[in-house]
């Protein structure tokens, strides 16, 4: 059996990090180092959190091996944004009809979130999504609102 190692300085390290975290993952990740330490088994803790046997094993080697660094997440907080462009050049290129670039290949007159995934592609070697786009625009502060009927 595999069991958390945890000192009288880790103990209160723990308990004070289960009262002071709120986020839900690392509280149950806290959680499953502290049943561990109590001699609770990794089957019996894997069914408390709902968890893997496999990743109950890691959360306990990971902190066996680096303590509540080595327990922390090492994931990172996703992709940086693509569209390097500022306001005024993201305005500027709304400005101008889709048609106007012969890459495109339309006769659109009107900017459409596909015809600028293309146009990001075509011109700058970007493979951005629609909702990509829509991100972007947003982080500049450029509302897209679809057209009125009339």
């Amino acid at each position: 059996m595999i069991y958390a190692q945890v000192d009288e300085a880790g103990r209160k390290e723990l308990e004070q990090e289960i009262k002071a975290n709120p986020e839900m993952k690392w509280y149950r990740r806290l959680k499953v180092i502290d049943q561990s330490s109590k001699g609770q088994s990794v089957p019996e803790i894997g069914a408390l959190f709902y968890l893997d046997p496999s990743t109950v094993r890691s959360y306990i080697h990971r902190y066996n091996n680096g303590g509540l660094a080595g327990l922390k997440p090492d994931y990172g907080q996703g992709r940086p944004p693509d569209i390097s462009l500022s306001k005024a050049e993201m305005e500027e290129l709304l400005k101008r009809s889709p048609s106007q670039f012969k890459k495109l290949e339309t006769g659109a007159r009107n900017w459409t979130q596909e015809l600028l995934s293309l146009y990001f592609w075509h011109y700058h070697q970007l493979t951005i999504s629609q909702s990509g786009i829509s991100d972007a625009l947003k982080r500049v502060g450029i509302v897209w609102r679809r057209a009125k009927k009339k």
